[in-house]
């Protein structure tokens, strides 16, 4: 299926409008004719990438902001996250079971692929999902 990819810049990386961002990333797959638990994969993954972006790429200096970009290929769908910031080093968290540090592993274990890349202008998250074992959902 064909679908017209999503182009999302400029996004303020506040809580609010990344759960905006994320509602409108799983309308894209759904319309995209993604099955419904691969979409939600998809949602879940790229709302981590984006969560990462508002705790750690702009370091206090104000929200900033995110680019997110989506396109389904005929074989995959392929997911990049952007940051203008510079990633902030983790803080150490002396608790003997921390809730940090996992959203890395979630990301990566609910998406095919992903590719981290941190510079000086910034974050791109690049995130895949194989879709040639998948059947197509008819709208």
């Amino acid at each position: 299926m064909k679908a017209d990819p999503l182009h999302c810049h400029g996004v303020e990386a506040l809580p609010e409008a990344l759960r905006t961002l994320r509602h409108t990333l799983t309308a894209w797959a759904l319309e995209a004719g993604i099955e419904p638990d691969r979409a939600q994969d998809i949602s879940l993954a790229s709302y981590e990438a984006l969560a990462n972006v508002a705790d750690h790429a702009y370091n206090g200096t104000g929200a900033g902001v995110v680019d997110l970009d989506a396109v389904r290929h005929p074989d995959r769908v392929e997911v990049v996250i952007t940051d203008h910031g510079r990633w902030r080093a983790p803080v150490h968290d002396p608790s003997p079971v921390s809730l940090r540090g996992r959203g890395l592993l979630l990301l990566r274990a609910s998406a095919d692929e992903a590719d981290i890349t941190a510079g000086d202008d910034g974050t791109v998250v690049t995130l895949r999902w194989d879709l040639a074992g998948d059947l197509p959902v008819t709208r």
